[in-house]
């Protein structure tokens, strides 16, 4: 049986020259990281010290995927004398097998020296740059890394409101939204929290931010979309109740909040 082929064959070949830059985009599957790989093994192949490759991850899990891959295509290519079927297995053990060239001929030892490979987070990577600059930086001590941020974003949520008796632009802020609240603290911290916690989606629209009629209608167009998705959520619920009585009960529930 002919062997099936690579249709972006050459795509893949023209994205592991070292002299260009590429962006690869493609859908879960379809062998991204394995393509990463094969760079990284081909830039191995051309460097004076395995220092100068830097490859960055999103999480501590894929950039630990990534050097056992590159660990294992190393390991692989110094025990097999032959090549493995399958053209893209075969151009990685050939890739490899010329990273191990280049490893004997500098003495990297990279099998028993692993952490010569750059594999990092962008986390990481950022954190020892600034171990570099410490007064640069005027981060002062080591800057570390958390998993659960919730304690910090509790103490910056207090930090934010204690500062509602202060002569700052921010102080009008918190007495409004605590206005709004009820003047309930402990609501006005964990909204705030969680606000942190997601600030990936909104921190974008916040920067430059201008309160013009297109902001306007903005806001007011997320506020319907949430609103008929809770409506679609309490219809899933309740799909036998009658819309003209939740609807008397909504606006007397309405009337008793003023």
């Amino acid at each position: 049986m002919s062997a099936v082929p690579i249709v972006d064959a050459a795509e893949r070949a023209a994205a592991l020259d070292p002299r260009r830059s590429y962006i690869v985009q493609a859908p879960a599957g379809s062998g991204k990281t394995g393509l990463l790989i094969q760079r990284v093994l081909r830039l191995l192949a051309t460097v004076e010290r395995p220092e100068e490759i830097l490859a960055i991850t999103f999480t501590r899990k894929a950039a630990a995927e990534m050097r056992r891959r590159v660990l294992e295509a190393l390991d692989d290519a110094s025990s097999r004398d032959a090549p493995p079927e399958g053209a893209n297995a075969r151009l990685t053990w050939e890739l490899a097998k010329a990273a191990l060239a280049r490893d004997r001929e500098r003495g990297w030892q990279l099998v028993e020296n692993a952490a010569r490979l750059r594999i990092q987070t962008i986390d990481s990577l950022c954190a020892s740059l600034a171990r570099q600059m410490p007064v640069l930086s005027g981060i002062g001590a080591p800057p570390t890394v958390v998993d659960n941020a919730q304690e910090l974003y509790r103490e910056a949520a207090e930090r934010t409101l204690s500062r509602i008796d202060s002569d700052e632009p921010v102080a009008a802020a918190v007495r409004r939204l605590l206005v709004h609240l009820d003047g309930d603290w402990a609501i006005a911290r964990g909204l705030l929290e969680l606000m942190l916690a997601r600030r990936d989606q909104w921190l974008r629209r916040v920067a430059g931010f201008k309160a013009d009629a297109g902001a306007r209608a903005a806001l007011e167009q997320a506020f319907r979309a949430e609103r008929v998705r809770i409506l679609e959520q309490l219809r899933a619920l309740m799909p036998q109740a009658d819309e003209r009585d939740l609807a008397s009960v909504a606006r007397y529930a309405a009337s008793n909040l003023a």
